[in-house]
């Protein structure tokens, strides 16, 4: 069910997104945007790309050991799936960290570099 409701949220945004770029292209003669789509295109492109790859590194390294902590129940995680990796990626990219799972082990180091880089990597893109 979350799966069907990721989908159509993903959908949506883009069905979102093309509508916009269409009126733009409507209204450019009367309105004056300073936005750079491309940019953002591209910003949000690699920040995917970053949430995927982390996602699929913690994904293969919990085929090991366990790498997460569930901190609600106060129990470590046993049996991971992609879609968990993914979650966890993403709020540690965005630096969100809602405290639910906590790394273990060397995953500490590796969720220190995600985090830096989903601070480091827009603010480079948006200066140069």
């Amino acid at each position: 069910m979350a799966q069907a409701i990721l989908i159509l949220f993903i959908i949506f945004f883009l069905f979102q997104i093309g509508a916009f770029a269409k009126k733009k292209e409507d209204m450019k003669d009367t309105h004056n945007f300073k936005l750079q789509w491309p940019l953002y295109l591209y910003i949000f492109t690699v920040m995917i790309s970053l949430t995927m790859i982390f996602a699929l590194i913690y994904f293969v390294i919990s085929f090991y050991s366990p790498i997460l902590i569930d901190s609600n129940k106060g129990s470590i995680v046993q049996n991971h799936d992609f879609a968990e990796m993914i979650y966890y990626s993403g709020t540690t990219l965005l630096s969100i960290g809602y405290g639910d799972l906590n790394p273990i082990g060397p995953i500490r180091y590796i969720s220190v570099f995600e985090g830096f880089l989903g601070i480091v990597v827009p603010s480079v893109m948006f200066i140069s």
